[in-house]
């Protein structure tokens, strides 16, 4: 009997102590994974929150872009509005002088007085030259020479 306190005993007590830690390494392994599982779900809600900051950064450069396109258009449109507004202030005043300039080469005219009808010709010319805003070269009349279907034509 005294054999089997002395074997039985460590024995029992072995097996009663991995019995009683036994629950402590499962609590330990239930809890590791529960960490583990927190862990996973922190990086998955930190990922969707990083492509959310993501998604909206990108939406917010569009935005910019499409600002910048709108205020562009509105630059454009502003400026072509000035410009009409600035044809439509000059359109009456030069009407007024093409109507006096025309009026006087038919005066002019009217009386065979061809220097003075000329002079209101190149007052013409000039105006809308003027009006034009662009370079122009005058070539007088004399200046250009007839071309070879008009030679044919008189003969």
């Amino acid at each position: 009997m005294n054999t089997f306190i002395s074997i039985g005993l460590p024995a029992i007590l072995a097996i009663s102590l991995v019995l009683l830690l036994n629950p402590i390494a499962s609590s330990q392994t239930s809890f590791g994974q529960t960490n583990q599982t927190n862990q996973t779900s922190g990086q998955n809600t930190t990922q969707q929150a990083q492509q959310q900051l993501d998604q909206a950064n990108q939406q917010k450069q569009q935005a910019e872009q499409q600002l910048q396109q709108a205020e562009q258009q509105l630059q454009q449109s502003n400026q072509t509005q000035q410009q009409s507004n600035q044809s439509k202030q000059q359109a009456p005043e030069m009407n007024e002088k093409l109507l006096n300039y025309t009026n006087a080469a038919i005066l002019a005219l009217n009386e065979d007085n061809t220097s003075a009808a000329q002079d209101s010709l190149v007052q013409i010319q000039n105006a809308l030259i003027n009006a034009s805003g662009k370079q122009v070269v005058v070539v007088p009349a004399p200046a250009v020479a007839p071309s070879s279907s008009d030679d044919e034509d008189s003969e």
